[in-house]
């Protein structure tokens, strides 16, 4: 089933059609006769639990699959996904543990936060312990930019802004993956230090761009008269990002530095 490219009201009575949201046959029982798919309801909370449960799985193809798809189209994909159409698609949480456990495998293997100074060293590796929670803070940065900009367009509740900022968080994921794999290769130290020193300029205008293009998508933005709400989103997303980057960085250095005085 292909979603409706033009701006739809996204509805409870959508999802009550005996439609399959998946390839848009009729359904006649729980699940397709035709794809296989049980019939969608609407995301919220107790839905995202229960799917989290039901398809938190190893690495299957269809990660892959979906993984290329949302390279060229997040908003498009997270589209479809609240829409009903799930066989297709991998669940968004389940890409961005994944996404999340490769970066971090990543960081040890390119020792970018070693420091040539043994007690520096130390300090980094309790920061490392404590790195995956701050992988989250640009998914809040993205769902309170949807929120800011988008919060009563075409019906989506809170959960449904979720899903895009899950999937659009997995494709910055993606991107800081592929910033960090040079270093896998050049591994000299004045290249690590290159890296560390212009790495950050460019990464913060990527990381932006990632979110503009899924909200446009997701919302179907029309740019002539709506530019203003992606204007508003990117610089919701850029405040937001570095207020929670600054506040989880001070907790942390207190956190650090309670230990090392115990």
């Amino acid at each position: 089933m292909t979603v409706p490219a033009k701006p739809v009201f996204l509805s409870d009575a959508f999802f009550a059609e005996a439609t399959c949201r998946n390839c848009g046959a009729a359904l006649h029982g729980p699940h397709c006769a035709q794809c296989g798919q049980k019939k969608a309801g609407r995301i919220g909370a107790g839905s995202v639990r229960s799917e989290i449960w039901e398809k938190l799985r190893l690495f299957e193809l269809d990660q892959l699959q979906s993984a290329l798809r949302l390279v060229a189209g997040p908003g498009k994909v997270a589209r479809d996904y609240v829409f009903g159409v799930r066989k297709r698609h991998t669940h968004p949480l389940k890409l961005l543990l994944l996404a999340i456990a490769v970066l971090l495998v990543v960081l040890a293997q390119t020792r970018y936060l070693n420091s040539a100074n043994v007690q520096v060293s130390k300090v980094m590796e309790t920061v490392r312990k404590y790195a995956e929670w701050s992988f989250s803070l640009g998914l809040v940065a993205i769902w309170c930019a949807s929120m800011a900009g988008f919060r009563k367009r075409l019906g989506y509740n809170a959960v449904e802004h979720l899903v895009l900022a899950l999937y659009a968080h997995f494709v910055i994921i993606l991107a800081n993956i592929a910033n960090q794999l040079p270093l896998l290769v050049l591994r000299t130290p004045a290249w690590l230090a290159w890296h560390k020193q212009w790495s950050g300029w460019y990464m913060g205008a990527i990381e932006p761009a990632i979110v503009l293009i899924a909200l446009s998508q997701f919302f179907v933005v029309d740019l002539r008269r709506q530019w203003w709400r992606l204007v508003l989103a990117g610089v919701v997303f850029v405040a937001a990002k570095k207020l929670l980057v600054y506040a989880y960085a001070w907790l942390l250095v207190k956190f650090v530095l309670a230990r090392a005085a115990t």
